[in-house]
């Protein structure tokens, strides 16, 4: 995962699209798909900076965050998350007609994009991970990468997210390594532990409506996200 925080000004669009230019051939993306997340960026910046630098009570306003990760499932795909701590103001994810002017901005991240939508969050460069919401869009990765065949050291991969979501916020998690196979504990909410099974391919845990979810190691960030957006939810935090 890439993180960096954009300026709370007019420049914001553009280091974002500076930003993830640098990243994207970096990692050898193609041009139509570069293309078109540099644009979603664009407006995904614009868009925080004029909807999410809104004074919340208790919540310091903090510079918006860039974020960009790659995930296996549910197709290999580029993820690309603008992060403001504003909730009191959140996009409409409804489809729309690009013509329309109210919102074209993001109109325009809906076209381009696989998929997208926000969520409540926590900010991942400020330390403590102040509370918020990421608006993310998600594009199509062509190719070999990322390997949903990747493994790794269980107690390894369980200590990486465990580190990941503590950075943001997420307390008293315990890590229970073992032969072939680590738990970590998570308290999403106050009184209950959602239980993540470390395998070395693959990580488990129960999704929202209680089945059992499976994902590839590859996918640690985009699991770390998806807890993160629970333990929020659980805080009523949106």
């Amino acid at each position: 995962m890439c993180a960096w925080r954009l300026p709370g000004d007019a420049r914001c669009a553009s280091a974002a699209r500076s930003l993830l230019g640098l990243a994207l051939a970096a990692l050898g993306v193609d041009r139509e798909t570069a293309g078109d997340a540099t644009l979603a960026v664009s407006e995904l910046a614009t868009n925080a900076l004029n909807h999410g630098l809104r004074a919340v009570p208790h919540v310091p306003v903090v510079p918006p965050e860039l974020w960009v990760w790659a995930r296996a499932t549910p197709a290999p795909q580029l993820v690309v998350s603008v992060f403001d701590t504003c909730t009191a103001s959140w996009p409409d994810t409804t489809p729309r007609n690009l013509l329309d002017e109210h919102g074209k901005g993001l109109g325009i991240v809906g076209a381009l994009a696989a998929a997208w939508g926000a969520h409540p969050s926590r900010s991942s460069v400020v330390a403590g991970g102040v509370p918020g919401k990421a608006v993310w869009s998600a594009f199509p990765l062509p190719g070999p990468w990322p390997d949903a065949r990747t493994t790794a050291q269980p107690a390894r991969i369980a200590r990486h997210l465990a580190d990941a979501l503590t950075a943001r916020g997420v307390r008293r998690i315990a890590h229970r390594p073992g032969e072939g196979v680590s738990l970590l504990s998570v308290p999403l909410r106050a009184g209950a532990e959602t239980n993540v099974w470390v395998e070395p391919g693959h990580l488990s845990f129960p999704g929202r409506d209680g089945t059992r979810v499976r994902r590839p190691v590859i996918d640690l960030y985009d699991v770390a996200e998806d807890l993160v957006h629970r333990a929020e939810q659980e805080r009523g935090h949106g």
